[in-house]
C-alpha cells in the first residue's frame, strides 16, 4: 500500500515536472530569433523529451487508476524510454549552457552559444537553467516509477502466456 503511494505521488510530480519543463523549453523556442543551429537543436530535442514524457506520464497516471487499460510492458517501455530520454536532455541542455552566471558570463562565450539568439539573452539564459533543473528533477521521478513499474512487471503482472504455479490446482 505505501508503494502505492509512492507511486501515485511520483506520477503527479511527473506531470507537474513536466508541465513545467514544457513551458520553459517552449517559451525558448517562441523566442527564437537568430539563435545557432547547433542550439536550435539542442532545444528542439529538449522540446520532444518534453513530448515523450507527457505521453509517458500521462498513459501511466490514467493507467494507473484505470487498471483495464494498463499493459505492464507498455508502461515498462514508456517508463524506460522517457528516463533514458529525460537523462541525455538533461545531459544536453547542461552541456550546451555549461556552468555559468546569467547575469555576467563574460567575452568568452562563442557565436553559437545556446544562450544567444532571443531579443533578451540573460533571460533565455535563466529559462534554459531552470528548464535543466525541472528536467533533472523529472528523471529523477521518471526513474523512481521505473523501478516500481519494473518491480510490478517481474512480480507476474507482466508474463504472457498460461497461469503462474500458484493458479495451477493439484
Amino acid at each position: 500500500m505505501q508503494t502505492e503511494l509512492i507511486n501515485s505521488v511520483l506520477r503527479l510530480v511527473q506531470l507537474l515536472f513536466v508541465l513545467l519543463s514544457t513551458a520553459l523549453i517552449g517559451n525558448v523556442i517562441a523566442t527564437n530569433q537568430d539563435a545557432a543551429p547547433s542550439a536550435t537543436a539542442a532545444v528542439n530535442f529538449s522540446m520532444f523529451v518534453c513530448v515523450l514524457s507527457w505521453i509517458t506520464a500521462l498513459y501511466s497516471f490514467t493507467a494507473h487508476f484505470i487498471p483495464v487499460i494498463a499493459i505492464p510492458l507498455a508502461a515498462l517501455v514508456l517508463d524506460a524510454a522517457a528516463t533514458l530520454f529525460t537523462f541525455i536532455g538533461s545531459v544536453v541542455l547542461s552541456a550546451k549552457l555549461t556552468a555559468v552566471n546569467c547575469g555576467n558570463w563574460g567575452d568568452d562565450k562563442l557565436s553559437d552559444w545556446i544562450a544567444f539568439g532571443s531579443g533578451n539573452d540573460e533571460k533565455r539564459c535563466r529559462e534554459i537553467q531552470a528548464s535543466i533543473v525541472f528536467m533533472w528533477f523529472l528523471f529523477g521521478a521518471f526513474a523512481g516509477t521505473l523501478f516500481f513499474t519494473y518491480r510490478e512487471f517481474r512480480r507476474g503482472s507482466g508474463s504472457i502466456g498460461g497461469p503462474s504455479m500458484s493458479q495451477i490446482g493439484v
